[in-house]
């Protein structure tokens, strides 16, 4: 047995857990680990996926169509869990993604029967593939003042681009391949705007591809990341739309130009919460991906002779296990918060779709909060991951820079970070100060510590249940004391004197959330799988409060010493899941295909690996003499003496 294989199973030998039982809890009861086998089945096998950045981005534009038509041929893409799979297996964004993720779903959820009639059956066909165009260049997360403006004229809209900052700019599959865009734009009427409403338009003629009259379109170019995405920019010169482009399940609008707004306006940007909803509950396994490559090369890769004279795996390092093995209880926890909040939002929709919105605050709030505290996790996740992989780290044979590239923009997409957050805290403040007096029944399970206040503050306790819980809520009681005392302007204190508090407020309520559902995950477990989530449950508190003691420590909750003792136990708990931390990412069961990697592989011998790519799969070395070698040779140096 190769020397590095055997490694790894000595280290497989010591898990202690029922690996089959732990899969089933992270995959939960939907077809994901189904659809992610069919998905290593259907595509091909890539051996030379580290080549991509020797390949030009036109290269690997060109490249997509085939990949599209085989996710065609073998998932329904209307479905949007269908594209769970696809976004965990490959290594880059596909396209039309944003095509059937989000326009699909726009019509799907703001049209109306008609609408959904006449539309969708053309994206199956792929007739049309739709951008989802709201983000300008002067406005993104500002929504409400977005300048693209859609005239009402009688029987139809002018859509219209006044200046260059309301030029679209941004959206994927826009450059190259959309032909229809979902526009979000001011809707006048009798020169008065109504906010802005979002209009099915067509942008380019379904055979040739090419702009029609009044609209300018095209590519962004070359950014961080997505370098198979198509982001685009679109101007309107006056174009005339017809009536139906309005998308009006929740709207109406009659010849006369009399308008009326049907529920909740926030159910506008039901594509958004769709899309959030994946960001917490998908990419969290892509970051698996890059945990499942660390861990195995960390156990792989000897350095450095121990007392015996024998080399140590750097896992063995404490250094290395501060790397990683709090960020594997912390994907741990975050894999569970994701299956709750697929839950929870397919709830809301379902309670949306029988006209009741009393769900859909709620359920933006649980996914701003995670889609901003999961975003930040995954990218510093995968670049801890590539930092414990040494000089292997840096290179694409790695798999990681992949996974970093591609998961960068997920912090500023889909609502920019601390705007999210910034929503939450005041969501959170309005249920402390006012819903907590006047209607405490309103307050679902996910947000119980705050109706827990009094009792909470009441009580000392080195209880880690007990100060999870007192981190979230202490924020809070602080600002809502800093918001009564001073007696300046609410919205200039919120965005002058307590910002950095409100951020707080989102981040400790999710660490909050994600230990509730934590604790749930593990009653569902046996016995024999109990023990190793109680460790890194108890892990991840530890570890939340040793990173965020602040509040608890002003307000005289904790001491220094308490502190010490802390990280002491998470001392203790590495070592202990250090020795499972190889039975905890198999667990997921990704394929050296999913991966994408030479230096994670199940079996390691990572260094063959490389050394055969580096050989034989990288296209440079196929250039037998590189021409810029005689060009060196043919440039004159002047002598200065």
């Amino acid at each position: 047995m190769h020397p590095t294989t055997q490694l790894l199973n000595d280290y497989r030998s010591k898990v202690s857990f029922d690996q089959k039982e732990m899969t089933r809890l992270l995959y939960g009861p939907g077809n994901l680990y189904s659809n992610l086998q069919k998905a290593n089945k259907v595509f091909p096998d890539n051996e030379n996926f580290a080549d991509l950045t020797n390949k030009s981005r036109k290269q690997v534009l060109l490249d997509q169509p085939a990949i599209l038509g085989t996710a065609k041929q073998n998932f329904n893409l209307l479905d949007i869990n269908e594209w769970d799979a696809l976004l965990i297996h490959k290594q880059h964004t596909v396209f039309a993604s944003i095509s059937y993720g989000m326009a699909v779903q726009a019509i799907k959820y703001l049209g109306s029967d008609e609408q959904n009639n006449l539309w969708i059956p053309k994206f199956q066909t792929q007739e049309i593939i739709s951008a989802y165009a709201q983000t300008e260049i002067g406005h993104g997360s500002d929504i409400q003042s977005l300048e693209t403006t859609a005239t009402f004229d009688n029987d139809g809209f002018i859509i219209n681009s006044p200046t260059v900052s309301s030029t679209k700019f941004w959206p994927g599959d826009l450059g190259l391949i959309a032909n229809h865009a979902i526009v979000y734009a001011q809707l006048i009427i009798n020169g008065k705007s109504k906010g802005v409403y979002p209009f099915f338009v067509q942008i380019r003629d379904i055979e040739t591809n090419k702009p029609f009259k009044g609209v300018t379109v095209g590519d962004i170019g070359p950014k961080l990341g997505y370098v198979s995405k198509d982001n685009g920019y679109l101007q309107f010169n006056n174009v005339k739309v017809p009536k139906i482009s309005l998308l009006n399940r929740y709207i109406q609008l009659d010849a006369e130009g009399n308008f009326k707004k049907i529920g909740n306006d926030k159910i506008s940007y039901a594509s958004m919460m769709l899309i959030r909803k994946i960001l917490i509950s998908v990419y969290p396994r892509v970051a698996a991906k890059a945990l499942t490559i660390a861990i195995r090369y960390s156990i792989v890769r000897q350095q450095f002779r121990n007392d015996n004279g024998v080399e140590n795996s750097v896992l063995e390092y404490q250094t290395q296990q501060e790397k990683l093995i709090p960020r594997l209880a912390q994907l741990y926890a975050l894999i569970f918060t994701g299956l709750k909040t697929q839950q929870i939002v397919d709830e809301n929709f379902e309670y949306v779709q029988k006209g009741d919105f009393s769900k859909l605050q709620q359920t933006h709030v649980i996914l701003a909060s995670g889609k901003s505290w999961s975003s930040y996790w995954v990218l510093e996740t995968a670049e801890w991951c590539r930092l414990s992989c040494g000089g292997h780290g840096f290179a694409h044979y790695s798999g990681l820079p992949a996974i970093t590239f591609e998961t960068a923009p997920n912090v500023t997409l889909e609502g920019e970070n601390q705007v999210l957050m910034l929503q939450v805290a005041k969501y959170l403040l309005k249920l402390l100060t006012q819903t907590s007096k006047t209607h405490p029944t309103k307050i679902t399970n996910q947000f119980k510590y705050i109706l827990e206040a009094d009792e909470l503050l009441a009580r000392k306790s080195s209880d880690l249940d007990h100060l999870v819980k007192l981190n979230a809520l202490l924020p809070l009681k602080y600002v809502e004391k800093k918001l009564t005392l001073e007696k300046k302007n609410i919205a200039e204190q919120f965005n002058y004197d307590i910002g950095i508090h409100l951020l707080s407020i989102s981040n400790r309520y999710f660490e909050y959330l994600s230990h509730i559902v934590f604790l749930e995950y593990i009653q569902k477990a046996s016995p024999k799988t109990q023990g190793v989530l109680k460790d890194l449950h108890e892990l991840f508190l530890v570890n939340s409060l040793i990173d965020n003691p602040n509040y608890l420590i002003q307000s005289g909750y904790i001491q220094p010493e308490d502190i010490q003792n802390m990280r002491k136990r998470k001392i203790e708990l590495m070592n202990i899941i250090k020795d499972q931390a190889i039975g905890l990412v198999d667990a997921f069961e990704y394929t050296d295909k999913d991966l994408g990697t030479h230096i994670g592989n199940f079996d390691g011998k990572p260094y063959e690996r490389m050394y055969e790519w580096a050989t034989t799969f990288n296209s440079i070395n196929q250039i037998q003499v590189y021409e810029g070698v005689q060009k060196l040779k043919n440039i004159k140096l002047k002598s200065k003496l």
